[in-house]
């Protein structure tokens, strides 16, 4: 079977290659990047400034399980230099796509940084893959960036160099922030409750306790063990989390039923006033404050 949706995607590169216009292509002297996720974009273009086109494959809040490319961005990875993914199984859907479309160099980001485990008995991924949600880890991403677009074009090493600098600077700044931010929460708030399992990398890094997830990933649906077990594990919480992407009703039933507030966090996805990771991991740690009473 995937033989003949290889063959199938084969061809229709072949047509939407020859139809490209002019204005497909890069500015003189960028170098072609795509990347799955949007927060990974903005990593690389920090690294990357004006050297390189840089373009997400996954239309921030898709499911990145699930989501299977259109055409037109199996096209993008087919024109690019590099690209980058995030590994760990995080983009099932399209991976085997990506891999078979592109003469380039696929870098997976979280290759060769500690991992946790899924928390799914049977998954097969190699682990949890949301790595970047400890900002010191999301560092090692734009490291790899940085020495994959040197290696690539080592024309522009001292920007790359130079660039990666000032955002490890500035991410280091918002690690430091995010500690002193959940030291500030009373020490018997720090638990999370969420949706799913996308946050044990922050909770290990900055002392956060996860004591219940509703679905190890999404699209899964809890078994009565599970919501019996959550509600119970929410009563005397001051809040628990969802993301704003999937329908998380039963976390949301569970909690109005124990008079416990409902908050947003972001694993990947943007929302109105975020644009970047930096807001991303500050949009958090906000609402952990809010939701678990930090001064």
């Amino acid at each position: 079977m995937r033989l003949s949706i290889t063959g199938l995607v084969g061809v229709v590169l072949l047509v939407l290659l020859a139809c490209s216009s002019p204005d497909d292509d890069q500015a003189s002297g960028e170098i072609r990047v795509v990347v799955s996720l949007e927060i990974f974009a903005d990593m690389v273009r920090n690294v990357a400034g004006d050297h390189a086109d840089v373009q997400a494959l996954l239309p921030s809040g898709a499911d990145t399980h699930t989501y299977e490319l259109p055409p037109n961005r199996v096209a993008r990875v087919a024109r690019a230099d590099i690209t980058f993914i995030n590994g760990l199984g995080l983009e099932e859907a399209s991976e085997d796509v990506i891999r078979n479309s592109t003469s380039g160099p696929v870098i997976e980001l979280a290759d060769g940084l500690p991992v946790l485990d899924a928390g799914d008995e049977d998954d097969q991924s190699g682990g949890n893959p949301h790595l970047w949600l400890n900002v010191q880890l999301a560092a090692r991403y734009v490291e790899t960036i940085r020495d994959a677009l040197i290696e690539l074009d080592p024309v522009g090493r001292a920007d790359y160099q130079s660039n990666a600098k000032a955002y490890l600077d500035e991410l280091a700044v918002l690690d430091e922030e995010f500690v002193v931010a959940v030291e500030a929460i009373p020490a018997e708030n720090r638990k999370l409750v969420t949706f799913h399992d996308a946050y044990p990398y922050m909770a290990e890094r900055y002392g956060l306790e996860v004591t219940a997830v509703v679905v190890p990933s999404p699209g899964q649906e809890p078994s009565a063990q599970a919501i019996a077990d959550l509600v119970r594990d929410i009563e005397g919480l001051p809040a628990v989390f969802k993301e704003p992407q999937f329908n998380a009703e039963v976390l949301e039933l569970a909690a109005e039923d124990a008079g416990v507030q409902v908050l947003d966090l972001l694993s990947d996805a943007y929302v109105d006033g975020v644009d970047s990771y930096v807001d991303l991991m500050r949009f958090n740690m906000n609402h952990l404050l809010e939701g678990l009473g930090g001064e």
